[in-house]
C-alpha cells in the first residue's frame, strides 16, 4: 500500500460519528478530557491555518481559469466603487472580452443599462475585498490595461479566499462529526479532490461563495441555537437563493430543518432570509423589470428541454463531466446509503440534505450536463457541503478493504484536480462542443479533460502579466480609414509587449469571432525608443474582408503572451464595410496610390533557401526515403526515427512545382522510385512500406496497408500498370461509410497488424479523405464529386478529425490542392489552430501558403512573409530544429500516444512559401510597370 494512501486509512479508522442536537453539537466521545473552551480554540486554530494552507495551493498555479460566466462578477466591483452603479457601465467593453456580439452574459436591462445575466449577490458581496486594488488604479491613473490586469488577479485573489474560507468551515463541521486527524483528512479531500479547487477558487464563479454560504448554513444549524444564530441562518439561506437560483432547492432543505431546529425562534429565521431575498427582487425589478433579473432577458431558451435520464448519467458518470468520475470516492455515500440513517438525533438533517441533492441533480438533469466550457461537473459543485456532511459515519463503518478503496478514490480525484490547475486550456471542450447537439463527444474517454489536457504542456502562470501595446489603426491602400471596401487589402495594425518581452500570438476578432491571427513579429525603433524594449513589438494582422456582411462591425485585437495562455484584451475599433466602386483600370492606376513593389528576397533569404534545399538533400536516405520523428508528448522531446511512405510522398507533393529551381530534381526522382517500390501487386501501399523491407523490425514494422498512404503514392509515384491502380481503388470503394466517406484501415478488425487502434478502429479522418479525393479527381472523377459532398457535409465534425485534431498544417495546404481538383472547401476556424506550443508560427506559414497557392495575381503580403521567412531562417534555421512542425499524430484515444514531427517538412514548406512568395513579388512589378506603360502610353 501507498504511503499516503495508510495515512489516510489510520485516519479514517479514528472518525467518530458524533450526535447532534438542535441545541448543540454533541462533543468527540472518544476524544480526551478538556474544557470545551479549549478545544474549540484549537479547532478554530487549526481550521485557519487550514485555510491559509488552501489559499497557497489555490494560487499555487499562478493563473485564472475563467469564463465568460465569470466576467460580470470581475468587473462588477470596480464599477459599484468607482461609479456607485450595479450596471456594467463604462466596464462593458472589458467585461466583452473580444466577443462584443456574443456576450450572452451580459444583457440589456431597463433604460438601455447593460446588466450581469447572473444575479448580483457574487459582485456585490465581494466589492470590499476590492478596495485595495481600486485605490490603486485611484492613485497610477485609470487605463484599460491596467483595470484589466488588476481586475484579473483580484478575481483569482477573491475566488481562492472563497473557496480557501469554505475549506477551513468545512474543517470545523467536521470536527461536529470526527476526530481531528479524520476531519483533517476530509477536509483534504473536500479542497483537493473536488471542483472546489478548479471551479471555485480559480474564478468568480457563483458556485465558491454558493459552498462557502452553504458550509456556513451547517455550521449554524448544527450548533447551539440562539436568536443570532437562528437570524444569520436566515440571511445565509436567502442569499443562497439569490446568489445562485437553482441554489434555492439547497436552501429549502436548510431552512425547511431550520424552522424545527429554531423552535419558537422560526418567525426570526423568515424574517432573516427574507431580508436578502427581498433586495435581490428590488435589484431585479429596477435594472432588469423582471422577478428573475437578467434570467428572463435572455429570449426564450430552451434550458430544461432535455432528456432526464441521460442528463442523469452524464451528470453522474460520464467521462468528461461526472461526479463519480472526477470525485469516486463520493461512491461511497450511495453504496452506504442504509448507514445514514441508523442514527436517529440527526436522521432529519441527513434526510432533509439527502432529498434535496437528488432533487436539484434530477432539476440539472434535465438541462445541458455537459455545462459549458469548464473543468467537471461544475453543476453539482455547490451541493458537495451537503455531500462531505454525510461522509463521516459512512467512512468510519468500512472495512479496512473499504478504507484502502476510498483512500486510493481520494487520491486519484487529488490527482485529477491537479490536472486541471495546472494543465486545463479549455481544449478538450473544444472535442466535447464540436457538434454542439451531439452529446456523445462527452461520453468519449479520450475526451475527458484529466486525459485530453495532458497532450499538451502544462499552462504557463501567466496571472497578472503586464500586456502593453496599442491598435493604431487598420491600414488599407487608401491610407488608415475606419471605412473598408469589400474586397480591398485592410489590415489591423499596432504593437503590443507582454511584460516586455514579444507576445506569442495576436488575436484578431470580428464581431466576437475569431477571424484570423499571427505569431510573427517586427521591430517598431518608435516602441523600443519609447519604452527601451528590444523584443519586436509591431504586429500586422489581415482583416477578410471578402467573408464579412456589408455595415457595422466591431474588431478586437486580443494578445497571447504564451502559447497555451489566455488571450487578453488589448483594444477595439468599430468600422464599416463598403461595396466596392468597379473603376477601369487606368483609373485605379491614376487615382489609387499603389503600395510600394515588395523588395525582392535576397541575400539573408536567398543564403537560407541554399541551406534549405542542401539539408533536404543531405538528409534524405540512399533509397530515397526522409525519416520521421516521433514523440511520445506534445512536446520535440526524446524523438525517436522511424521510415514511413506519408511524409516522403507528401514532401514530394509540395516541392514538385520548384524543385528544378532549387536544385532538388535528382532528390524527388529517387524519392519516387522509393515510393514505387512501396506499391504491393495488389495495388496497396503501407505506412512502413513493403512488409518484407530491411528497415521492418528497426525503422517500422509489418502494418496493415491504408487507404491514406495508398492515395499519397499512387498520386506522385511513377505509375505501374493501370490494373494495380484499379484494384487498388475496388478495395478503396468496400472501405466507404454510409456517409460516403473511406475508412483508414484496408482489412478487416480481426487482420490487422501492427496497430493500436482507437476508440474507432477504423475511423474516416479529413485530411485523408483529400488524399483520396486528389487521387480519384484523375481516376474516377464522379467518384471525387461524391467524395467531395460527403466531405462537405461532414468537415465540421469531430469525429473525422482523428490523425490532425492538434495539427492542421497538412489540411491547411491541401485546401488548394482541393480546389485544383474541383472541390473547392474552407476548413472550419476551429480546425485551423492549435494548442500545441511552438507550432503557431508554423501555422501562419501554411496559412500564407495556401493563400498564395488559392489565389491570382501577385500578393500584397510580400514584405510580410519576407518578415516570416527570416523569423524562422534565423541563426541557421534554430527555431526550426527546436520546434519543427507537428505534421500528424496517431489517435489521441488509442492507449499508446505518438506525436509526429519534420525538420524535411518544415524546410520544403519554407522554401515553397518562399519561392511562391518571390514569383508573386516579380509578378508585382511587372504588372505595376506594364499599368504605368498602358498609363504613359494614354
Amino acid at each position: 500500500m501507498l504511503p499516503d494512501a495508510q495515512v489516510l486509512v489510520d485516519a479514517v479508522e479514528l472518525v467518530n460519528p458524533g450526535r447532534i442536537s438542535p441545541e448543540s453539537a454533541a462533543p468527540d466521545e472518544s476524544a480526551p478530557e478538556e474544557p470545551k473552551t479549549a478545544r474549540s480554540r484549537r479547532d478554530l486554530g487549526l481550521s485557519l491555518l487550514v485555510g491559509l494552507a488552501f489559499f497557497l495551493i489555490f494560487n499555487a498555479n499562478m493563473r485564472s481559469i475563467s469564463a465568460g460566466d465569470t466576467l460580470p462578477a470581475r468587473y462588477l466591483p470596480f464599477g459599484i466603487l468607482r461609479d456607485k452603479s450595479l450596471s456594467l457601465g463604462r466596464f462593458r467593453t472589458l467585461s466583452t472580452q473580444g466577443q462584443t456580439r456574443s456576450a450572452f452574459w451580459m444583457v440589456a436591462g431597463r433604460d438601455a443599462q447593460t446588466i450581469s445575466l447572473y444575479p448580483i449577490v457574487l459582485p456585490v458581496l465581494i466589492t470590499p475585498l476590492y478596495l485595495p486594488a481600486f485605490a490603486q488604479l485611484e492613485a497610477r491613473g485609470w487605463t484599460e490595461l491596467g483595470l484589466d490586469r488588476a481586475a484579473k488577479v483580484m478575481e483569482k485573489l477573491t475566488a481562492s479566499l472563497l473557496a480557501s474560507a469554505a475549506v477551513a468551515l468545512l474543517y470545523l463541521l467536521m470536527r461536529r462529526r470526527a476526530r481531528p486527524r479524520a476531519a483533517l483528512l476530509l477536509t483534504a479531500a473536500f479542497g483537493l479532490g473536488t471542483t472546489t479547487w478548479v471551479i471555485s477558487s480559480q474564478a468568480l464563479w457563483q458556485h465558491g461563495l454558493g459552498e462557502l454560504l452553504i458550509v456556513a448554513s451547517l455550521l449554524l444549524v448544527t450548533g447551539t441555537r440562539s436568536w443570532p444564530r437562528v437570524a444569520a441562518l436566515g440571511i445565509t439561506c436567502g442569499l443562497i437563493a439569490g446568489n445562485r437560483p437553482p441554489d434555492a432547492i439547497l436552501a429549502a432543505a436548510l431552512i425547511l430543518y431550520g424552522l424545527w431546529w429554531a423552535g419558537r425562534r422560526a418567525p426570526i429565521l423568515v424574517l432573516g432570509a427574507a431580508l436578502p431575498s427581498g433586495l435581490v427582487l428590488a435589484y431585479n425589478l429596477q435594472f432588469a423589470g423582471r422577478v428573475v433579473g437578467g434570467y428572463a432577458l435572455m429570449g426564450t431558451p430552451a434550458f430544461f428541454d432535455h432528456s432526464l435520464l441521460p442528463g442523469l448519467a452524464g451528470l453522474l458518470f460520464s467521462p468528461t463531466r461526472g461526479l463519480f468520475v472526477f470525485s469516486p470516492f463520493l461512491l461511497a455515500i450511495p453504496f452506504c446509503l442504509p448507514r445514514l440513517l441508523r442514527n436517529r438525533e440527526d436522521r432529519g438533517l441527513t434526510a432533509t440534505l439527502g432529498l434535496a441533492v437528488i432533487l436539484q441533480t434530477l432539476v440539472y438533469a434535465k438541462a445541458d450536463w455537459r455545462a459549458g466550457a469548464s473543468y467537471g461537473p461544475r453543476y453539482l459543485t455547490d451541493l458537495l457541503p451537503f455531500l462531505f456532511w454525510m461522509l463521516p459515519p459512512i467512512v468510519s463503518s468500512l472495512t479496512r478493504f473499504g478504507r484502502v478503496l476510498f483512500a486510493l478514490a481520494c487520491g486519484s480525484a487529488a490527482a485529477i484536480q491537479l490536472i486541471g490547475a495546472f494543465w486545463y486550456t479549455g481544449a478538450s471542450d473544444a472535442a466535447i462542443f464540436a457538434v454542439h447537439e451531439d452529446r456523445s463527444a462527452a461520453w468519449k474517454v479520450s475526451n475527458a479533460p484529466f486525459i485530453a489536457e495532458l497532450r499538451h504542456g502544462p499552462a504557463p502562470a501567466d496571472l497578472g502579466i503586464k500586456i502593453e501595446g496599442f491598435f493604431d489603426a487598420i491600414e488599407t491602400p487608401r491610407g488608415n480609414v475606419e471605412v473598408v471596401l469589400r474586397g480591398e487589402r485592410a489590415d489591423a495594425a499596432g504593437w503590443a509587449l507582454a511584460q516586455g518581452r514579444s507576445a506569442d500570438r495576436i488575436d484578431l476578432h470580428v464581431d466576437g469571432a475569431w477571424q484570423n491571427s499571427t505569431a510573427v513579429f517586427f521591430d517598431r525603433p518608435d516602441v523600443r525608443s519609447v519604452l527601451g524594449q528590444t523584443s519586436r513589438a509591431g504586429w500586422r494582422v489581415r482583416i477578410p474582408t471578402e467573408d464579412l456582411a456589408l455595415g457595422e462591425h466591431v474588431l478586437t485585437i486580443l494578445v497571447q503572451a504564451h502559447a497555451l495562455g489566455e488571450s487578453q484584451y488589448l483594444q477595439e475599433r468599430r468600422f464599416r464595410l463598403l461595396e466596392a466602386e468597379r473603376p477601369d483600370a487606368e483609373a485605379v492606376a491614376q487615382k489609387t496610390p499603389m503600395p510600394p513593389p515588395a523588395r525582392a528576397a535576397k541575400g539573408d533569404l536567398e543564403a537560407a533557401s541554399r541551406n534549405a534545399a542542401s539539408q533536404l538533400r543531405e538528409r534524405q536516405e540512399a533509397a530515397g526515403a526522409w525519416l520521421t520523428f516521433h514523440t511520445s508528448v506534445t512536446r520535440f522531446e526524446n524523438p525517436q526515427k522511424e521510415l514511413n511512405t506519408y511524409l516522403t510522398a507528401v514532401l514530394v507533393d509540395l516541392l514538385d512545382p520548384v524543385a528544378h529551381g532549387i536544385g532538388l530534381d535528382a532528390s524527388l526522382k529517387r524519392a519516387r522510385q522509393h515510393l514505387t517500390q512501396q506499391i504491393e501487386p495488389g495495388g496497396l501501399v503501407r505506412y512502413h512500406g513493403l512488409p518484407e523491407a530491411p528497415t521492418i523490425g528497426t525503422l517500422g514494422c509489418r502494418i496493415t496497408p491504408d487507404s491514406d498512404d495508398t492515395a499519397l503514392v499512387w498520386r506522385v509515384a511513377p505509375r505501374k500498370p493501370a490494373d494495380s491502380l484499379s484494384a487498388a481503388l475496388s478495395v478503396l470503394d468496400r472501405y466507404r461509410t454510409p456517409e460516403g466517406l473511406y475508412r483508414t484501415w484496408l482489412a478487416p478488425r480481426e487482420r490487422y497488424e501492427c496497430l493500436d487502434p482507437g476508440a474507432d478502429p477504423n475511423p474516416a479522418d479529413a485530411c485523408i479523405q483529400m488524399h483520396i479525393l486528389m487521387l480519384l479527381a484523375r481516376a474516377d472523377p464522379k467518384a471525387a464529386h461524391a467524395l467531395c459532398s460527403a466531405l462537405r457535409g461532414s468537415i465540421s465534425d469531430s469525429r473525422i478529425w482523428v490523425y490532425y485534431e492538434l495539427a492542421p498544417l497538412v489540411p491547411i495546404l491541401r485546401q488548394a490542392d482541393l480546389r485544383l481538383a474541383g472541390c473547392s472547401l474552407r476548413l472550419p476556424a476551429s480546425r485551423i489552430r492549435t494548442s500545441v506550443a511552438g507550432q503557431e508560427i508554423w501555422l501562419d506559414v501554411c496559412r500564407r501558403l495556401e493563400l498564395l497557392l488559392s489565389s491570382r495575381g501577385p500578393s500584397a503580403d510580400a514584405a510580410e512573409i519576407e518578415t516570416l521567412l527570416r523569423a524562422l531562417s534565423e541563426d541557421g534555421f534554430a527555431l526550426l530544429k527546436r520546434s519543427p512542425p507537428l505534421i500528424y499524430h496517431n489517435d489521441l484515444s488509442a492507449s499508446v500516444k505518438r506525436y509526429y514531427w519534420s525538420e524535411e517538412f518544415g524546410y520544403a514548406v519554407w522554401l515553397r512559401l518562399y519561392l511562391e512568395n518571390l514569383s508573386r513579388a516579380r509578378e508585382r512589378e511587372t504588372g505595376i510597370a506594364r499599368t504605368a506603360r498602358r498609363v504613359g502610353g494614354a
